[in-house]
């Protein structure tokens, strides 16, 4: 099956959304709230959220907006790691659509919410400071694998299979956000960015010269 990562490229999906605005309903905000206490406590990273966010038939992945992937995702996470059980979410879930305006639990966690502000402020860095000698070089031929299909990828499907050049090795190992070990700490690992001509992805459309880069994890490419 392909899934959603693979859509790049192709023609005929209808319309492109270019909704600007961060959140366009209130609750999504509010959603993002929680992700970002949830990241700040160490309890949820980001392949968690994509992981589990993408997991889905990637017909149905069309049908909803962004932030209810996102909800999806985070909710099987609670239930899954104990955090609530399912009967008591549907029973707060129907509570709150029958009362949308009744008051939300604000117990309050000083300790918490200076963890969380920490974490806004400094964000992620996916980057380690790990010695780890990567297999190419700049300049060096490499081919795309055909990846196995996985929840969540960032190799996109019009890749697999061509050709490029390795254009830049980054100077540390980044986090590989494909899986999600059990310790929520993804294996680090060196990562390229390639060069491609756009006539080698595409034999049908003209040849203008143009070129694509990608960023890759070293596990996705193989020498040509």
């Amino acid at each position: 099956m392909k899934l959603q990562q693979f859509l790049g490229g192709i023609e005929n999906l209808g319309p492109v959304n270019v909704e600007k605005r961060v959140f366009v309903q209130d609750w999504e905000a509010q959603l993002f709230g929680v992700h970002a206490t949830m990241m700040g406590t160490g309890i949820w990273a980001w392949p968690h959220l994509r992981v589990l966010a993408e997991a889905m038939n990637p017909l149905d992945y069309f049908k909803y907006r962004y932030y209810i992937k996102w909800l999806g995702g985070m909710c099987h996470f609670l239930i899954e790691r104990g955090y609530i059980n399912a009967k008591e979410l549907d029973e707060r879930t129907d509570h709150y659509l029958k009362n949308p305006d009744a008051p939300q639990p604000n117990k309050g966690n000083p300790e918490i919410t200076n963890r969380v502000v920490e974490y806004l402020w400094t964000g992620d860095n996916p980057y380690r400071d790990l010695v780890i000698n990567p297999i190419f070089k700049t300049g060096d031929r490499v081919r795309v694998l055909d990846m196995p299909s996985s929840p969540h990828t960032r190799l996109p499907g019009y890749l697999r299979n061509k050709v490029g050049i390795i254009d830049e090795v980054y100077p540390k190992p980044i986090l590989y956000t494909d899986s999600v070990p059990t310790d929520s700490v993804s294996v680090p690992q060196p990562i390229y960015r390639v060069r491609f001509a756009t006539r080698d992805l595409w034999a049908n459309i003209p040849d203008t010269g143009d070129i694509l880069y990608n960023d890759c994890f070293e596990t996705y490419l193989a020498a040509a």
